[in-house]
């Protein structure tokens, strides 16, 4: 605080005093003003300017891009999500693999066989006939092949062992190249499935490495699934006939069950 002594003035020198004393104080306080101004703009330049570095550090999860004029993003963002989102995310559709088998497969009808597919082919065609496999035998199809390089008994008469497999087997498909046509054991497998199930969609010939017009005789009455140009729409075909065949099985028995069930 400035203290002044008045007492050696007198009229319009006092007067003057007053004056240029009250204009010194009003600019002091200017001046301390000032002062306290700026000392705080400094403190928000310098912890302001950490605060943004500290921000852009952080990782942000916004759905949309942060620009880097913007750097008001914080850690927040990566908490809140809307409620849209949230729903999208819970009724996404669930992958193939997640999806229910068809409640064919946990038929009674179907359980009365140990198979569902009995694959027959030469052995030159063992990598096809393990490609049918696979797809068929895939979690989300569910399927049960036959594959005698895997499933046959060793030991066993191969006859008796081929037939057993045709008998425990709702459907069979038969992989038609030229060398089945040459294989003895193909031809007697194709004849025991054609006395199993004659004109019935149980056989399924799947050409390959052929034309249709030198299929065997007994089969040109069938239709027939093409290999040549798309397997895997091929197998998807494949795949459809059984569950077909499987679905109309179940179908029909459901009626004569009922009439037992009343008798």
């Amino acid at each position: 605080m400035l203290i002044f002594c008045t007492s050696g003035l007198r009229g319009p020198a006092l007067a003057f005093h007053r004056k240029t004393t009250f204009i010194s104080l009003k600019g002091w306080r200017r001046m301390e003003e000032n002062r306290v101004s700026s000392i705080m703009g400094w403190f928000r330049q310098r912890f302001g300017k950490q605060m943004n570095e500290l921000d852009q550090s952080k990782p942000c999860t916004c759905s949309q891009k942060c620009s880097s004029r913007n750097s008001n993003c914080t850690s927040s963002c990566s908490v809140r999500s809307s409620p849209s989102s949230s729903k999208s995310s819970s009724s996404a559709k669930p992958s193939a693999s997640e999806q229910p088998l068809p409640s064919v497969l946990f038929s009674s009808f179907r359980s009365a066989r140990r198979y569902d597919v009995c694959l027959c082919h030469s052995d030159k065609d063992i990598d096809l006939a393990q490609s049918l496999a696979s797809f068929l035998e895939e979690p989300s199809k569910g399927l049960r092949c036959y594959l005698q390089e895997r499933d046959c008994p060793l030991g066993g008469a191969v006859s008796t062992e081929l037939l057993q497999a045709v008998r425990d087997s709702h459907c069979w498909v038969l992989l038609v190249t030229p060398d089945f046509l040459k294989d003895e054991w193909c031809l007697y497998q194709m004849h025991q499935a054609l006395s199993e199930g004659p004109m019935s969609q149980r056989i399924i010939p799947a050409v390959i490495n052929m034309p249709r017009s030198e299929l065997p005789l007994e089969l040109r009455f069938v239709f027939t699934v093409d290999l040549n140009t798309n397997k895997e729409f091929g197998y998807t075909q494949v795949y459809s006939t059984v569950l077909h065949y499987l679905k109309d099985m179940c179908e029909k028995e459901k009626p004569s069950n009922a009439s037992q069930s009343d008798s």
